[in-house]
């Protein structure tokens, strides 16, 4: 099984940045499975039905979130309808709509696609990421072809979670921090890891947001509210493309997956 999984999606610029190069990755890569972070599609903060139903139409199969799941009131709205392409993190103890875990066929095999959050440097009351592994995977069952996307802070925590799940999930991604890391690689026990996928979103920005206000919020600290820059000139996609031995769910290879496309 062939996937790619991109990393946090910063509003319009990084929606036009899957839009332009899923369908061509998908080709190119005979891909089975294509997954991507949306926590920030809808005009940075949340997404959106729109939104979702956008990225489908380009190629993108499953949706992953994180923290800002929630900040976008028609987002919850569709939470609440608790919808099998989207999930949120399973480690919260408030009650939100959304799943955490959703599960599907491909190819004939059972895979699993589990959000969790890190409980560093991280907002809101969670359990433990490390126990939440463990109850879905004893609930799927150890057939699940397992996929985690870790949306934390720490690199460390994101580290610890790799040598947990090693041997008993499939693939793990970090999440959130928005800047691609270059450990893509195969733990010992068939796992594949990356401490960060990145972001897809405006490339001359600040972490997908205007720059010009980031620069009035944290260099001035002015109180302005962050947004995407509104018309771009080229835009940044990184992820991942993984392979995955459907008979044994071990990951037998993981490179990183970064484009720039000029609109």
């Amino acid at each position: 099984m062939k996937l790619l999984y991109f990393g946090d999606v910063v509003g319009k610029p990084g929606r036009a940045a899957l839009t332009r190069l899923v369908p061509e990755l998908r080709k190119q890569y005979a891909v089975d499975l294509v997954l991507a972070n949306i926590e920030n599609s809808a005009h940075g903060f949340g997404f959106s039905p729109e939104v979702v139903a956008e990225l489908e139409a380009c190629g993108v199969d499953l949706f992953s979130t994180g923290n800002h799941a929630w900040k976008n009131g028609e987002g919850v709205r569709m939470l609440e309808k608790n919808p099998k392409q989207v999930v949120v993190p399973e480690n919260y103890l408030d009650p939100l709509p959304g799943r955490g875990y959703t599960e599907l066929e491909v190819n004939g095999t059972k895979v699993v696609l589990l959000n969790l959050i890190g409980e560093v440097f991280m907002e809101g009351r969670t359990q433990s990421p490390f126990r939440t592994f463990d109850r879905i995977l004893e609930k799927v069952g150890p057939e699940a072809l397992m996929l985690v996307d870790f949306h934390a802070e720490a690199t460390g925590e994101k580290r610890v979670m790799s040598w947990y799940i090693d041997g008993r999930a499939s693939l793990l991604v970090g999440t959130h921090t928005h800047v691609p890391t270059a450990d893509a690689h195969i733990m010992p026990l068939g796992l594949a890891y990356v401490t960060d996928l990145g972001m897809c979103g405006a490339t001359e920005s600040s972490l997908g947001m205007n720059k010009d206000l980031a620069l009035k919020k944290v260099a001035d600290e002015l109180d302005v509210r962050l947004e995407p820059p509104t018309e771009p000139t080229t835009v940044t996609a990184c992820g991942i493309l993984v392979d995955i031995d459907e008979v044994t769910k071990l990951a037998t290879k993981i490179e990183r997956i970064d484009r720039e496309v000029t609109l």
